[in-house]
C-alpha cells in the first residue's frame, strides 16, 4: 500500500508543477487550502521533512514584481515590496488602509497564516522570506500581523526575521508589510494562487481593519474535520491532510528520532504510509480564535510542550536542531536528541509529496593501516 501511495502523490506533483490541482489523501477532490512547502529540500535523517518534501511546490518564479508591488504566484497575494517603518500596531492598520499603491487601494495588514505564508525554512537558514525575495526596507526585529492573541487581547502578535512568533501590547512598534488579494470574508476571489492561504479561524474584531473583521482567507469547510469509518483517522477537509485522531499516540513525550520512528512504523486505519507532519502541517490546526491546536474530533490533545514536526534546520548535524509546534501554536527550536526537552508526536498522511529517490549506497569505512 505504501509504495502505491507513493505514486499517487508523485502523480500529485505531477499535476502541481503542471498548473493542475493538489490531490487529497485518498482522492481526486482538490481541497481548499493545500499546505506548501516549508522550502526544505535537504534529508538530514530518514523521514524528515526533506525525505518527503510534503506540500505544494513554490512556482519558478515564486515572485513577479510590478513596480512597487510583488505578488507571491504560490499564493496568489500580492505585497507591498517595500516594508513601513517600525510603529504601533493601531498606526499600521492605518497605514495600510490608506495606501494607495499601484493603483491600488484595498491594502490590509496581513493576518497570521497570510504573513507565515512567505516564512522560509530550509536547512541553514529560517527566514521571515524566502532567499531570493524582492522586497526592500527589511524589517529591523519583526513584523505586526492583524491577528490578536486570544488569551491576552490586548496585545496583537508579530513575527520575527528568524520565523519564530510573539506578541507585544499594541504600542510597541514593528515593521509593517502591507497585503492585499486572497479570498474575501465574503467568499470573493480577488486574487489566485495554487496555494491559497486558508483564514486563521479569528472572527472577533478587536479594532476596525483586523484579523476577525475581515477575515481574510479561504473559509473553513463545514464540516472541517471528519473521522473515518475506522475511527483512527480524521480528515481535514480544508488542506487534504489526514491525521491520527489519537494526537497522543507515543502516550509519552519522545525525542524526535523517537518520533520519526513511531511514524514510520504506522499501521492505522488500513494505512501504512503515515509521516512525521512538517512545521506548516502542524501550524495549518491552528485555531487562532482561541490560540489552540484542535481539542475536536481528536482525542489527547497536548498542550505544553506540544508536538514535534520533521522539518530540521541548521545547524546541520547530529542530534541536529530542528522545529516544533508547541501547545498554543509557537514554534519551538529544539535537537532531535530531546536534550534539551521533549515532544509528543502526531502522525499525518496524504498531501503533495516529491518523487520517491532511490537509496544511495554509503561507501564502506576504510579501517586504518587499509592499503589504498
Amino acid at each position: 500500500m505504501k509504495a502505491e501511495s507513493r505514486v499517487v502523490r508523485v502523480l500529485a506533483l505531477a499535476a502541481v508543477l503542471a498548473g493542475g490541482n493538489v490531490l487529497a489523501a485518498d482522492n481526486a477532490v482538490a481541497p481548499p487550502a493545500p499546505v506548501a512547502q516549508t522550502g526544505l529540500k535537504v534529508s538530514y535523517t530518514p523521514g524528515d521533512d526533506g525525505t518527503y518534501q510534503a506540500g505544494v511546490p513554490s512556482p519558478n518564479p515564486r515572485f513577479t514584481v510590478d513596480g512597487d508591488c510583488v505578488t507571491d504566484n504560490l499564493t496568489g497575494l500580492m505585497w507591498a515590496k517595500n516594508f513601513g517603518k517600525p510603529m504601533p500596531w493601531t498606526d499600521a492598520l492605518a497605514y495600510c488602509k490608506q495606501l494607495d499603491l499601484s493603483g491600488h487601494k484595498d491594502w490590509r495588514l496581513p493576518n497570521m497564516r497570510e504573513l507565515q505564508s512567505l516564512n522560509d525554512w530550509s536547512v541553514g537558514t529560517t527566514s521571515l522570506l524566502p532567499k531570493e525575495h524582492p522586497f526592500t526596507g527589511l524589517p529591523v526585529l519583526a513584523t505586526w500581523t492583524s491577528t490578536t492573541y486570544a488569551p491576552d487581547t490586548n496585545c496583537p502578535t508579530f513575527v520575527l526575521n528568524n520565523c519564530y512568533w510573539s506578541h507585544e501590547p499594541r504600542t510597541k512598534e514593528f515593521n509593517v508589510l502591507p497585503v492585499r488579494g486572497g479570498v474575501a470574508k465574503d467568499g470573493k476571489i480577488i486574487t489566485k494562487g495554487i496555494a491559497p492561504v486558508a483564514r486563521t479561524g479569528q472572527t472577533k474584531s478587536y479594532a476596525p481593519g483586523d484579523d476577525g473583521d475581515l477575515q481574510m482567507g479561504v473559509a473553513w469547510p463545514t464540516p472541517r474535520f471528519v473521522v473515518d469509518k475506522t475511527g483512527d483517522c480524521v480528515t481535514d477537509n480544508l488542506t487534504g491532510l489526514m491525521w491520527a485522531k489519537n494526537a497522543n499516540i507515543s502516550v509519552n513525550l519522545i525525542t524526535g528520532f523517537e518520533a520519526i520512528d513511531i511514524c514510520e512504523k504506522l499501521e492505522l486505519g488500513g494505512y501504512d504510509d503515515w509521516r512525521l507532519p512538517n512545521i506548516k502541517e502542524l501550524q495549518s490546526l491552528m485555531d487562532y480564535s482561541m490560540q489552540t491546536l484542535p481539542k475536536e474530533p481528536f482525542v489527547n490533545t497536548q498542550g505544553g510542550l506540544g508536538y514535534w514536526s520533521g522539518t530540521l534546520t541548521s545547524p546541520a548535524q547530529p542530534p541536529y536542531s530542528v522545529w516544533g509546534v508547541n501547545g498554543e501554536g509557537y514554534v519551538t527550536g529544539n535537537t532531535m536528541d530531546g536534550s534539551r526537552y521533549k515532544h509528543y508526536v502526531w502522525p499525518v498522511r496524504g498531501g503533495v509529496l516529491a518523487p520517491v529517490k532511490p537509496a544511495q549506497p554509503k561507501e564502506p569505512e576504510k579501517k586504518q593501516g587499509t592499503a589504498e
